[in-house]
């Protein structure tokens, strides 16, 4: 369910970015940027070397997505020597999920290629 809600979000996100005004402005400008990745996100960290990040945090709820050439293993150890042991650790059609806090702090784990894609979820602070 998770995993359906982060990935139609994002859908859904990458959608209205396609559509434009008569005049092609875009609604909705979502860009790749070059520039180094945050060290966290919302008190989140992110692992070294993370490229691609992509931002989608405005207001809260927000989420971030980023690849690293990490194992989902090494990635997932990253986040547990950071922020300690999830209070739920599943793995779901392949991804390792970790939450935190309550579940309002969740980070999903992907294999993709020879390393990992990071998807963060923050549904408010607490």
């Amino acid at each position: 369910m998770l995993n359906k809600l982060v990935k139609t979000s994002l859908f859904a996100t990458f959608c209205l970015a396609s559509f434009t005004y008569a005049e092609d402005r875009p609604i909705l400008d979502i860009t790749m940027h070059s520039e180094k990745c945050p060290e966290s996100f919302y008190a989140l960290p992110v692992l070294p070397q993370a490229k691609f990040c992509q931002q989608f945090s405005a207001d809260l709820p927000a989420s971030m997505s980023y690849h690293v050439n990490n194992d989902q293993q090494t990635a997932a150890q990253f986040y547990l020597e950071k922020m300690g042991q999830a209070q739920s650790q599943e793995t779901l059609k392949g991804r390792i999920v970790l939450q935190y806090k309550n579940g309002n702090k969740i980070v999903i784990i992907s294999a993709d290629g020879n390393g990992s894609q990071i998807d963060i979820l923050v549904k408010s602070n607490s």
